[in-house]
């Protein structure tokens, strides 16, 4: 379920996080994506699947932004699967969360991904799309 943060929501980083992978897959709404089912059934992540996208490259998407049609796939929102490294004590902004996961901006302006489960919110408010 996509979680939507009021501005300025905040949070601290209270477990540190390394990224998985580089230059993952990212895709403009519209665009189709294979999906692998047997990675994407390996995994304990609910709600994401694994995906390779039209340029080959591949990551993690939500499925809740996925659509089914005629045996084709394709992902319905503006989506880039790339997570960010972080230490305890960190300071993001909050922007939405999706399956465990929070969009944030570092402190110095990087964008990504990072599990919620590293994130103590400083204003803890959302909004359910």
């Amino acid at each position: 379920m996509l979680l939507v943060f009021p501005n300025n929501t905040l949070a601290i980083v209270c477990m540190p996080y390394q990224r998985p992978y580089d230059n993952p897959i990212s895709l403009k709404a519209g665009e189709q994506v294979l999906i692998d089912p047997v990675k994407t059934q390996e995994t304990d992540i609910l709600g994401w699947a694994w995906c390779t996208g039209p340029d080959g490259r591949q990551g993690w998407v939500p499925t809740a932004w996925l659509e089914h049609d005629d045996g084709a796939v394709q992902v319905t929102r503006d989506f880039s699967a790339l997570e960010l490294t972080l230490q305890v004590g960190d300071r993001v902004t909050l922007h939405h969360s999706e399956s465990g996961f929070v969009w944030v901006t570092h402190e110095n302006g990087a964008t990504g991904w990072v599990p919620d489960a590293c994130l103590q919110r400083v204003n803890p408010k959302a909004e359910v799309l």
